[in-house]
């Protein structure tokens, strides 16, 4: 058992993490397009000062966040890598909100969050890497 594992982390959900967290980055992409979608027609509507949070999109991306740091106790490498990309697309989020604010108060057309997009597809592509690993890793250790 490595340090940071705990007893209870063996269980079925630590088979089942790799699974939730690609899922999860999936369903943040959607979130992103979907926020993405309503913080232009908010802009076009009421101006800057019409533009909120997408709920859905925060309750996404925490998800991710703390699904990945539960991934760190499962399994250090990939949770670490994991984790990382899911900050990166967390802290990003509140830059490119304020930047969409900036956007709209100079009446200039949004733009895409290209960074939260690009840090949450490094988490979809490593997230999937580590899904087919757990998966097919019984089969592939062996051949490597």
């Amino acid at each position: 058992m490595l340090p940071l594992q705990l007893e209870a982390i063996d269980g079925a959900l630590a088979f089942a993490i790799p699974f939730i967290v690609f899922a999860l980055a999936l369903a943040n992409l959607v979130t992103r397009l979907l926020a993405h979608r309503s913080h232009v027609s908010q802009a076009e509507e009421h101006g800057a000062d019409g533009i909120e949070r997408h709920t859905l999109h925060e309750l996404t991306t925490l998800a991710l966040v703390f699904a990945t740091f539960y991934y760190v106790l499962v399994d250090l490498h990939f949770g670490v890598a994991l984790a990382s990309f899911a900050l990166a697309a967390f802290i990003s989020d509140f830059f490119e909100f304020e930047s969409r604010l900036v956007e709209a108060r100079t009446d200039r057309p949004l733009e895409a969050p290209k960074a939260a997009i690009g840090a949450t597809l490094f988490v979809v592509i490593y997230g999937g890497f580590a899904a087919l690993f757990t998966a097919f890793g019984a089969f592939w250790t062996p051949v490597i």
